[in-house]
């Protein structure tokens, strides 16, 4: 009886041979095409995109030299920034020279394996750099659209003429590339528009997107109005007991100096909506934005329970800044507010803008107690929260707090005490 151990292998004949070698080398290929992909669809600066474009589109398909060319739709030229090989400059050529004019016309594949012999090989570029070329394979870029915005060449082929499956796998590249050269296009575009921008510019845009993000929320006394009686909206000021809070970002005119648009405006949007989310959960009014901050006004209760409302959102708001700081961060650091309170008498009222868009109403609170608490929150730093002696004679004895002293403010002729509340105590009562 014959075992296996004595069966002997099966010759593999020349022909079988060469096939193993046709599919390890296609095995190989893809795989540096998958590299290649990752390669260059991370790079989103230009002049080094075209760099590793040529690099990998050599090294997959084996030729000595490639080139990038784009379309110049000003100027109905092709253009590339760098070639394997010689100088890093800019060539143009126009979108109808050469094989690369060729393909981009007629957008569809060419593959020559006697350059010199086809009329639409254009050899300048042979003679200006002491290069010859002797077989060219150059396929049509097409962005997602579908739309053509160049041309993909490679030169000699390191082992002969090329192949009908040089052509698939140079079109494959060609799908990778378009991507990387379609990410380089937006960042191009977005970090040219940021370099026109001036630095108030780029500050109006951030606080516009506040506004609009506020502009969203018609203000509660202004609904019940429009509610009991739409006819009859009052534009009246009258004096009531509130409590008005002011918030804003420490710094930000330096963050927004100092770094990239999309980071502050990514922050403002974050944070702001976290505030705001508190705000309107003690029932406070956005009563407008100012700079980089809010002011909020606190009017639908008894004095103490508004004073309460208000410490209790500032509060909340200090938490939210914490935990926002711990899971964001951004180059500039933590993001640190101040924060200012005041209980008083303000002339409180509603005011429509007429615009041509149409109508806005809001409310609004003017006086003393406004322009305090908008100097005491100026005192704050490093998001404490700081509140006047009218808010703290209410709650005193609700909240942790320290006496940070009787302080000098803008414009106000007698020192102003001013507390930091820190927190709630364990234990307490409401305030009636």
């Amino acid at each position: 009886m014959t075992t296996l151990n004595n069966e002997k292998p099966e010759k593999r004949n020349i022909g079988r041979r060469q096939t193993d070698f046709d599919v390890l080398d296609q095995i190989q290929r893809h795989s540096k095409l998958f590299h290649l992909g990752q390669i260059i669809t991370s790079e989103v600066n230009l002049d080094l995109l075209f760099e590793l474009i040529i690099d990998q589109t050599n090294l997959v398909m084996n030729t000595e030299r490639s080139t990038v060319f784009l379309h110049d739709e000003k100027t109905n030229e092709l253009w590339s920034l760098v070639a394997t090989g010689m100088e890093r400059n800019e060539i143009r050529i126009k979108s109808d020279v050469g094989v690369a004019g060729w393909v981009f016309q007629n957008c569809k594949p060419l593959l020559i394996n006697d350059a010199y012999e086809d009329s639409r090989f254009y050899n300048r570029v042979d003679e200006k750099s002491d290069f010859r070329t002797r077989n060219i394979l150059c396929i049509p870029i097409k962005n997602r659209e579908g739309n053509l915005i160049g041309t993909l060449q490679t030169l000699n082929k390191s082992t002969g003429d090329f192949k009908k499956e040089d052509t698939e796998l140079l079109v494959l590249i060609s799908y990778y590339v378009a991507i990387a050269l379609e990410n380089s296009r937006l960042y191009e575009e977005v970090k040219d528009y940021s370099k026109k921008l001036e630095t108030t510019l780029i500050r109006i845009e951030t606080l516009e997107r506040v506004k609009n993000q506020l502009t969203k929320f018609v203000p509660s006394s202004v609904v019940k109005m429009a509610e009991h009686d739409p006819d009859k909206l009052t534009f009246e000021k009258i004096p009531l007991d509130v409590t008005i809070f002011f918030l804003d970002i420490q710094g930000f005119s330096t963050i927004i100096e100092n770094y990239d648009q999309r980071h502050v405006n990514d922050m403002v949007e974050h944070h702001f909506s976290r505030y705001l989310e508190v705000i309107y959960q003690q029932q406070g009014e956005v009563n407008e934005t100012s700079g980089d901050g809010l002011m909020v006004i606190f009017q639908d209760d008894s004095p103490a329970a508004n004073a309460k409302k208000a410490v209790d959102a500032g509060l909340g708001i200090v938490a939210e800044n914490k935990r926002l700081n711990k899971d964001i961060s951004y180059p500039w650091g933590d993001v640190k507010l101040h924060l200012g309170i005041n209980t008083g008498e303000a002339l409180v009222g509603s005011t429509k803008m007429t615009t041509l868009t149409g109508e806005r109403w809001t409310y609004t609170a003017s006086g003393l107690v406004t322009v305090l608490a908008a100097r005491i929150g100026a005192l704050s730093s490093g998001t404490k929260l700081y509140v006047g002696p009218e808010t703290f004679d209410y709650l005193n004895e609700f909240y942790d707090y320290e006496f940070r002293g009787s302080q000098e403010v803008k414009n106000i002729k007698k020192p102003i005490p001013v507390y930091w509340i820190k927190g709630e105590r364990d234990s307490r009562t409401s305030p009636s």
